[in-house]
């Protein structure tokens, strides 16, 4: 997860995301997560890293749209996939109709995204909530308030409707910063001679 800024930013306007923000997004997630442990782990070529990461978010967001959680902001600063309560879990089919893309961006390491994608599933909590996925800011615009502002706009849909959030983050340093959220690491998942990303929870709000 790329960092979430705790400043406020003036008149960002967040809206649904749609299949033809796909190119825009994509490559906007691309810039926020080209330093990204997880990514690297799952990508480790930098070179390759480099040219298929658009497909990566390309690809997810393809997989996000149907369930109605995926925003962004009005200027691509920022943007999030979110899934619904039931529906975070990733079923088999979806890998064998993706599975031809997925040979595509991940070639010869597609076992190893595998079985990293089995561990983090296997980790995540059975409750109903709401689940970020994917939130990601573009570097040039970091700081200024786009990702908290994104962030609060799907929080605020949760509360109205009194259910708690996961996500998984990838990055020590952005603990401190959803915990501003709300949000409270309640455990550890370390790849074989890779990062380590931390599961975070956020109550459900009365």
């Amino acid at each position: 997860m790329s960092a979430v800024p705790s400043a406020r930013a003036a008149n960002v306007t967040v809206r649904d995301a749609t299949w033809a923000d796909a190119r825009p997004i994509s490559e906007m997630l691309a810039r926020a997560f080209s330093d990204d442990p997880f990514m690297l782990y799952l990508i480790p070529d930098e070179q390759r890293r480099a040219r298929v990461l658009p497909r990566v978010f390309r690809l997810l967001l393809k997989m996000g749209l149907p369930h109605h959680g995926c925003h962004v902001t009005s200027g691509f600063e920022s943007a999030t996939y979110w899934r619904p309560p039931g529906a975070w879990h990733v079923p088999f089919w979806q890998y064998i109709v993706n599975g031809p893309e997925m040979l595509g961006i991940f070639g010869s390491g597609v076992t190893r995204v595998m079985n990293a994608m089995d561990m983090v599933e296997k980790r995540h909590p059975k409750e109903r909530h709401w689940y970020l996925q994917t939130l990601g800011t573009d570097p040039a615009k970091q700081g200024k308030g786009y990702a908290g502002a994104i962030m609060r706009h799907q929080l605020a849909v949760a509360d109205a409707a009194h259910l708690p959030c996961y996500l998984e983050s990838s990055k020590s340093t952005n603990i401190p910063i959803y915990q501003t959220f709300g949000f409270k690491v309640t455990g550890e998942i370390s790849f074989p001679k890779g990062p380590t990303i931390w599961s975070m929870w956020r109550d459900a709000r009365a």
